[in-house]
């Protein structure tokens, strides 16, 4: 009879979990719980329009730091941090002394990504907003009445939310830079090909100029273009170097592309060579 009880309990618990993660994948992980944070008192406020706050935000997708809403007219994105990833895990939470070290441990790492996000985020505002098409910032409360709008998760249901009240980044929208790569590789658009080089390197230059890093290793999936210049996307992985070479964070950011473009075509790999180098001799 206890084994029968005991194997009633497990499949309860088992399958209240396999529910439990299938809602969470339903919803892409997102909750109004995960954006919850207790905003500090901040000096500073952007100037903003209320034209570019008006929803309902439509949910779009989320990558590691942040979700992220598209706005009806399809030209901004609204990103909110996901602060639940900084959050102890339940189980680090249980009360007994021989997990103090390490729930400390993890609790102090978790605050360190945390403040890392943010900072990166003062760093887009305050040095690569052009690069990065970030129309305004809230990371504190700073007294300007910014208004409540509407998200949409994606499973259409929605929340209203108090903008005073989270922090989040609103950027302009722009068409994702490498399929318009991939697509200008295939068509055998050389010239094509070289403006969107020249784009991507001069966001590279620009950082390389402030020595300003990116963390996150991924190059063209982090990258938009509209014909014209490139953005940065991502406004999550910055951060500073002090006393460096000034193309140091430039060289270090092309690794990976180059890597790819190795395995891609070599031909195209040669090309970029050609460009850093010119580009780099410049700076020099």
């Amino acid at each position: 009879m206890f084994f029968c009880r005991l194997t009633v309990l497990c499949l309860i618990i088992f399958s209240s979990a396999a529910v439990g993660k299938f809602w969470y994948f339903l919803k892409d992980g997102f909750s109004i719980r995960r954006i919850g944070y207790a905003l500090p008192v901040s000096e500073k406020s952007n100037p903003f329009s209320a034209e570019w706050l008006k929803g309902p935000f439509h949910y779009l997708g989320r990558g590691r730091q942040c979700y992220a809403f598209e706005s009806p007219d399809r030209r901004f994105v609204l990103k909110i941090p996901r602060f639940d990833r900084y959050e102890i895990p339940f189980i680090w939470k249980v009360p007994f002394s021989f997990l103090e070290e390490k729930r400390e441990s993890i609790e102090k790492e978790r605050l360190k990504r945390k403040a890392f996000v943010l900072d990166s985020f003062q760093i887009a505002a305050e040095a690569l907003q052009e690069e990065t098409a970030l129309l305004y910032l809230h990371v504190g409360d700073t007294g300007t009445f910014l208004g409540h709008t509407t998200l949409i998760d994606k499973l259409g249901r929605t929340y209203e939310v108090d903008l005073n009240r989270i922090v989040f980044a609103l950027q302009e929208k722009k068409a994702l830079m490498m399929p318009q790569f991939l697509a200008a590789v295939k068509a055998g658009d050389s010239e094509r090909v070289d403006r969107i080089f020249d784009a991507f390197l001069a966001i590279l230059k620009k950082r390389a100029e402030l020595g300003i890093f990116n963390k996150d290793p991924s190059f063209m999936k982090n990258f938009a273009w509209d014909g014209e210049r490139g953005v940065q996307i991502d406004i999550g992985s910055f951060y500073r170097k002090a006393d460096l070479d000034g193309n140091e964070p430039m060289k270090e950011s092309t690794g990976p592309i180059r890597e790819w473009l190795g395995s891609l075509d070599p031909a195209l790999l040669n090309r970029f060579d050609q460009r850093l180098e010119e580009i780099c001799a410049v700076s020099d």
